[in-house]
């Protein structure tokens, strides 16, 4: 039906590649569906982390958009845009890739990142300053309200002159007229 969209939820790794069909079906079939995947800690991204695969380069030619997301207030705009796509036009599938840490609460993240506060010699000084500056800019802004409501999806109509119809068109190509 018009304007409904399929979403589907899966974990990073293994999930998201046993999703790879079923995205290609709702490519073919020409169905709106948001997946949205898990990813490996951005700070992770590249560095052997578990189930760290380019999940976007899987999906690159099945889906109308691919993003990943890499901070915490950007998750609704990037989902509202995702949404607006998979319905505009022709419909078909996105995906939005959401790293770990993207989803996990401030106080988590900043245990799991932070570590240890005693850093000794200059190289833990840089790192420690990094790291906190890293959790800041992830959760920057995330606590301002944001827009929820849905955007304009674009359905292009065909107009009377696209579809072809003559004036003198019988909807049979014209044969009842020589009968």
């Amino acid at each position: 039906p018009a304007g409904r969209i399929g979403v589907a939820a899966v974990t990073a790794g293994p999930g998201v590649t046993n999703a790879v069909t079923a995205i290609k079906n709702a490519q073919m079939a020409e169905s709106p569906l948001l997946l949205i995947g898990g990813a490996a800690a951005s700070l992770q991204k590249g560095r052997g982390a578990l189930q760290d695969i380019d999940q976007l380069s899987l999906f690159k030619t099945l889906c109308k958009v691919c993003v990943s997301v890499h901070a915490v207030r950007d998750i609704v705009p990037t989902l509202r845009k995702a949404i607006a796509t998979a319905q505009s036009g022709t419909p078909g599938p996105v995906f939005v890739e959401l790293p770990i840490d993207v989803l996990y609460p401030f106080h988590v993240v900043e245990k799991e990142i932070s570590g240890t506060k005693n850093a000794r010699g200059l190289q833990g000084k840089v790192v420690q300053w990094y790291l906190q500056n890293y959790i800041r800019n992830l959760f920057a802004g995330a606590w301002e309200p944001r827009d929820v409501s849905p955007l304009p999806v674009q359905v292009p109509l065909a107009t009377e002159d696209e579809v072809g119809f003559g004036g003198d068109w019988d909807g049979f190509g014209g044969w009842l007229g020589q009968v």
